[in-house]
């Protein structure tokens, strides 16, 4: 597999197009975000994976800005985000909504990638009638008797690692779940965005103890049924974090009637870095086909 090191056009410029770096008090607690677009058109929240950070979807922000209010943020204790002593998933939750109210969102839809998935649905228990759709993405929900707790039994966090060598920790970066990424361009510019500068030397950006104890809970089918808002699935036809077969089952069988589901193709967990472009073109279509349907 021959990599993509140089920056397309597209990337470029997205980029590079102009957008609103703001940031919002949560809980005592600074929370970065972006923003693009005109906020009379329809909002959009996305919301990032596991350590991951509002640059994961800089780009996406930026090529959807012509149609939508979009915003990507960082929870708490990654990306630019503050750190705290303690988080629960109500947490994030907080984040989520600290950042929807203070960018004037209204009835945004909420499209969470991996553990955003799993915050994104949290937070539609609360505000699913505040909000014009929820897009789980590469997120399964599943029923309590087959529910894992994701952190159960994982060890106390140890102190954040610093080097002294900014190379160093950019060569340690690996996406997680490890997976192959042609587009390396991509994993380069968010591993350049992974990492800070502190008074001893390099560090990641995220919190190392922001999942010590983090109940996920084993409500969320419970949840799902519940929802006042339109959902959808959109996953990758290759990702190993569930067997796509039985998962897409599953969400299909949990899922209101009629919910849209799409697979994309040639994709893995991190489905928009891997096709980028057909996954921004499937974003907008599943965004319209919720916010129809709210309508």
């Amino acid at each position: 597999m021959e990599l993509i090191h140089t920056n397309p056009d597209w990337f470029d410029q997205a980029i590079n197009k102009e957008c609103k770096a703001k940031s919002v008090e949560v809980n005592g607690a600074k929370i970065e975000y972006m923003e693009w677009g005109d906020p009379k058109n329809q909002s959009v929240i996305m919301l990032h994976g596991t350590n991951a950070h509002a640059h994961w979807f800089k780009f996406i922000g930026a090529l959807m800005s012509d149609k939508y209010h979009f915003v990507v943020m960082s929870f708490s204790g990654m990306g630019g985000s503050d750190w705290r002593s303690f988080y629960t998933r109500d947490t994030f939750v907080d984040d989520v909504w600290g950042v929807v109210e203070d960018a004037g969102m209204e009835n945004p839809v909420i499209v969470g990638h991996s553990f955003g998935g799993m915050v994104s649905l949290i937070t539609a228990s609360k505000y699913s009638s505040e909000m014009a759709g929820l897009l789980l993405v590469d997120f399964v929900v599943y029923k309590p008797e087959n529910h894992h707790e994701w952190y159960e039994g994982r060890a106390p966090a140890r102190p954040p690692r610093i080097v002294q060598d900014r190379q160093e920790l950019l060569d340690r970066f690996r996406l997680m779940p490890p997976q192959s990424c042609v587009n390396q361009f991509l994993v380069d510019y968010i591993a350049d965005h992974s990492i800070r500068q502190t008074e001893e030397g390099w560090a990641w950006t995220f919190d190392p103890a922001a999942y010590d104890g983090l109940i996920i809970g084993s409500d969320h089918s419970k949840i799902l049924n519940e929802l006042e808002c339109p959902v959808g699935f959109y996953y990758g036809e290759h990702t190993i974090e569930f067997n796509a077969k039985s998962g897409v089952k599953d969400m299909s069988d949990l899922l209101p009637e009629g919910s849209p589901i799409v697979g994309l193709k040639d994709a893995q967990h991190h489905l928009m870095l891997d096709q980028p472009l057909p996954f921004i073109e499937n974003l907008d279509s599943l965004i319209q086909e919720l916010t129809d349907k709210s309508a």
